[in-house]
């Protein structure tokens, strides 16, 4: 699964950036968050967004609360998605790369909501995916 285009602005400083957050496939993320979580559920579709501050790929699962053991009770909504997220270049080797804090975000049912990092992930052309789990440094 690629991402798509969406409030995309292009400049030149943002060109290269956003021609390989074109180029990144999904799945094998995914897959990982699905085993590392253990939880069964499909992703919308990743889109791809620019601000002033750089290149933004997006992401958000479909609703798993019903998979949180004990906290099903209390949890209206709980998905997986991308927190802080950015595609960037490295200014000495001019490699590109998409790194994403995963987290887990919830609503509970009586209201108020938050959420908590499940992993860093990268991805470069050179290395594919590279998992770092919350805890780990």
């Amino acid at each position: 699964m690629h991402a798509t285009m969406k409030r995309v602005t292009l400049d030149q400083h943002n060109e290269d950036r956003i021609a390989f957050a074109r180029t990144i496939n999904f799945t094998g993320l995914f897959e990982h968050i699905k085993t590392f979580a253990n939880i069964t559920c499909d992703f919308h579709q990743p889109e791809i967004t620019t601000s002033r501050d750089g290149v933004h790929i997006t992401f958000m699962s479909d609703d798993v609360s019903n998979q949180t053991g004990p906290f099903a009770t209390i949890l209206r909504l709980c998905y997986i998605c991308s927190f802080s997220n950015y595609v960037v270049k490295d200014e000495e080797s001019g490699e590109l790369r998409y790194w994403v804090d995963v987290n887990i975000s919830y609503e509970h049912k009586d209201g108020g909501s938050n959420g908590m990092n499940l992993l860093r992930t990268q991805y470069t052309d050179a290395l594919g995916w590279i998992f770092r789990g919350a805890g780990d440094r």
